[in-house]
């Protein structure tokens, strides 16, 4: 009786103990798949929180106001060189911490340059409200430029310059000077030459148009001058570019040379006074003479 009641029991335990391994096979899939579950939402809901912090950096034209800077003063600064340069200083302010300058844009009509300065500022940005003011230098192209008088108007606010002579530089140079031709220098001031009547010979004086100073040339009748592609007498010949160096001299001169014949024989005189075209001859104008005797 007794081994068959324990025979019973163990059965009995066996089949209690596979039914327990059953149900914690079947409990533990679940809690596995309901993990994996959180676990992938989880990743995807954390991917699209960081896709969509991306997308929200990208610049956007919309969250930007634009604007036109207020200009209060302008300065036009002509550099001693030639060609000239010429650069306009343009003084202002901005309205708050957080608006810049955005883009400077530079137009020519006729005799008129038109300079616009634009602005930029974030739509959302936290700002001091403290005016900020701004200074910049803006270079104009004048090369090339016909003698005249030029306007210079930046957002509203206007200057002038005036450009003496033709702010041109020809590519190439002819020798202005034939061999065996006499020629007079700053060095021969004051002393005297002997030509005959029907010769030619040069005089070359330095000079530098950018500073406003020119030589004004003064001949008795007996001697006449050949007249410069500038209808002045004489031609200007600016210094000779080094090699390697494109930019031009800033400050440095030329020289200019006039072509002069004797037409006439006796006691001739050649006189020349370096001064603006503005202004009377003054002590302290440089001046130039030499006495001519034709025969």
């Amino acid at each position: 009786m007794k081994t068959a009641a324990n025979r019973k029991f163990w059965r009995y335990t066996r089949f209690s103990t596979l039914l327990l391994m059953v149900f914690a096979v079947i409990l533990s899939g679940c809690v596995d798949e309901g993990q994996d579950g959180n676990r992938s939402e989880n990743m995807a809901g954390s991917s699209q929180g960081i896709t969509g912090a991306n997308n929200s950096q990208e610049p956007n034209e919309e969250d930007y106001f634009y604007g036109t800077a207020k200009v209060e003063n302008i300065q036009i600064l002509i550099l001693e060189s030639f060609p000239v340069q010429i650069q306009v200083i343009a003084e202002g302010y901005l309205p708050d911490g957080c608006t810049e300058i955005d883009e400077i844009k530079t137009e020519r009509e006729g005799n008129t340059f038109n300079i616009s300065i634009s602005t930029i500022r974030p739509k959302d940005a936290i700002c001091t409200q403290a005016l900020e003011s701004f200074t910049e230098a803006i270079p104009l192209d004048v090369k090339g430029l016909k003698a005249g008088n030029y306007t210079v108007n930046v957002n509203g606010v206007t200057g002038s310059f005036e450009l003496t002579v033709d702010n041109i530089i020809p590519e190439e140079f002819p020798d202005p000077i034939p061999p065996g031709k006499q020629v007079v220098t700053e060095a021969d001031n004051g002393t005297n030459i002997s030509i005959e009547n029907g010769e030619i010979f040069y005089l070359i004086l330095p000079e530098n148009p950018s500073t406003g100073y020119r030589w004004e040339l003064n001949l008795t009748q007996g001697l006449n001058v050949t007249l410069g592609p500038d209808k002045l007498p004489g031609e200007y010949y600016p210094p000779e570019q080094p090699e390697r160096i494109e930019q031009p001299l800033v400050g440095a001169g030329g020289v200019r040379i006039w072509k002069i014949k004797a037409v006439a024989e006796g006691g001739q005189q050649v006189r020349a006074v370096y001064k603006r075209p503005f202004e009377n001859e003054t002590a302290e104008a440089g001046t130039f003479t030499l006495n001519v005797e034709v025969v």
